[in-house]
């Protein structure tokens, strides 16, 4: 309330001041358009929003294993540890041959990353009741911002391991993104050595598998030397040892009898098996390294959704904006339906600041 001269008290209404302070109002009017204007441009705009679930998953792979021994062996031992932790809701487990899988739900409202190292812990507990032939558990979070927006398709005229190396370069550029969580690679082959160990002579010889494997393991490795100073350089040096070529396998000495070697061609046989914008403009500055021929193309890409969803909230605004100011033209006259087609987008281009400041996205929530 404000008192006039005369000592009559007058109610003070919004609308008074602004009549009263119009150039408050347009600088009040043109800050709203542009924070609104800069906020719509900048604000994050995603196909899901970032919901985190209460859920925890716990696979292990255990291959070539029946699933009642998998369940026996694996998901037993996991789900007793996993049962002694507070806030857990259910606990369902899958065991199938080869392979199990353990979900954990915890209450809601359950700190997602306590959560993940509480299952951690009680994981690691489990595992020397595990076989040791079983895989390392994995523990995943399910999120739906961490779904893969797109996927990037490699092809070309030449060998498949020739396509993996392309792929694998487009792989750490994609992952130089700072948007970009991973990037994960599929399909291509691989080469890897494989060493045939023939049983009979393995056995005639006194040697197990171990052996074998150990006496690779060893040899295939880079060894650091130290380092070397020359005025004021310094040089590291290191003794490279790791095999470039499946010739010096067969020569490595397994144990050595009386004087003479093992060698691991005498026990097995040695051969190769061969086994959204920012993306576009990183896979376009790549076509020039790529041998020719080669084919990129782009599948799944949910950028072609939120764009279409973007445009379709924004011929809403627009087209919504025309029918109020035209039937209020058409009702009330020119000056409230004036005031109204301000109002509209102004409250969105505030809506839009508010967005922004408080770290929410645009998506289809």
């Amino acid at each position: 309330m404000t008192k006039t001269p005369r000592g009559v008290y007058k109610e003070f209404k919004l609308t008074s001041f602004a009549i009263d302070h119009p150039t408050s109002v347009l600088v009040m009017t043109a800050i709203v358009i542009m924070m609104g204007v800069i906020s719509y441009i900048r604000v994050p705009k995603e196909s899901f929003p970032e919901i985190v679930f209460p859920v925890i998953v716990v696979n292990t792979i255990y291959s070539g294993v029946a699933p009642g021994d998998v369940e026996t062996l694996i998901t037993r031992p996991l789900e007793e540890e996993l049962n002694t932790i507070g806030d857990i809701e259910t606990i369902t487990s899958t065991s199938i041959e080869g392979y199990s899988s353990i979900t954990v739900e915890f209450d809601p409202g359950m700190d997602i990353t306590e959560a993940v190292q509480q299952v951690r812990e009680k994981v690691d507990i489990a595992k020397p009741e595990l076989p040791e032939a079983a895989e390392e558990p994995g523990i995943f979070e399910i999120n739906l911002a961490e779904f893969p927006i797109m996927q990037v398709n490699v092809a070309g005229p030449y060998g498949l391991v020739r396509l993996r190396e392309v792929a694998e370069d487009l792989q750490d550029r994609l992952e130089q993104i700072p948007s970009v969580l991973e990037a994960r690679l599929a399909g291509g082959l691989e080469r890897e050595v494989q060493v045939d160990v023939d049983l009979p002579k393995l056995k005639f010889y006194g040697l197990a598998f171990i052996d074998v494997i150990d006496a690779i393991r060893g040899e295939n490795i880079t060894i650091p030397g130290g380092t070397i100073e020359v005025g004021d350089l310094k040089y590291l040096v290191r003794v490279p040892g790791e095999f470039q070529s499946t010739d010096p396998i067969g020569d490595i000495v397994i144990e050595a009898r009386n004087g003479s070697p093992i060698y691991v061609r005498d026990v097995a046989t040695v051969n190769i098996i061969e086994t959204s914008e920012e993306v576009g403009r990183v896979i376009a500055e790549e076509r020039a390294s790529f041998p020719p021929g080669t084919v990129v193309k782009i599948t799944a890409d949910q950028s072609e959704d939120i764009r279409n969803m973007v445009s379709s909230l924004e011929n809403n605004i627009i087209s919504g904006l025309i029918l109020v100011v035209a039937v209020l033209l058409f009702v009330l006259g020119v000056r409230t339906a004036s005031f109204v087609g301000i109002a509209i987008p102004l409250s969105m281009l505030l809506s839009f600041s508010i967005i922004r400041f408080s770290g929410m996205s645009m998506n289809f929530v």
